[in-house]
């Protein structure tokens, strides 16, 4: 009878313990950040993350000529993302991109990984070349 009821409580415990455990988990906040594509630039054109954060980048292009643009950047090739809305993924020259045509939004979401400096550009035509590039950093958890 001892052993069956510490079997229980034990098992209880666990229970509870593995529920609260999901509840952390699904209430870890998403850092939605927003991005404006238009001629030749982002706004903003440097993004700060920070390690283990749930990041969501929503693209909003409002090229008032009409232009495509995209999102590339080599930081985005060995991670795991989820594309949401009106934008295409693709891959070329040793980045991962995500475009977006005038007038669209869309977003793309990742768990952030790896620290560092990372490149991004409008890969298309010349956009790169007039100044549509920014910059991408991953701090590690607990940096300013």
């Amino acid at each position: 009878m001892g052993v069956r009821l510490l079997l229980g409580g034990l098992l209880a415990v666990s229970i509870v313990a593995g529920a609260a455990a999901a509840v952390v988990a699904q209430a870890t906040p998403r850092k939605v950040i927003e991005v404006t594509l238009t001629s030749y630039r982002y706004d903003p054109n440097q993004i700060k993350i920070t390690e283990g954060d749930a990041v969501v980048i929503r693209l909003r292009n409002v090229d008032p000529f009409g232009r495509a643009h995209n999102f590339s950047t080599a930081y985005l090739l060995n991670i795991a993302i989820t594309v949401r809305g009106d934008v295409t993924q693709g891959t070329s020259e040793g980045r991962r991109w995500i475009a977006i045509e005038a007038g669209k939004t869309g977003e793309f979401e990742f768990v952030a990984q790896g620290r560092g400096s990372f490149p991004i550009i409008c890969s298309l035509f010349d956009h790169a070349s007039r100044g549509h590039t920014g910059a991408l950093f991953v701090q590690s958890a607990g940096s300013p």
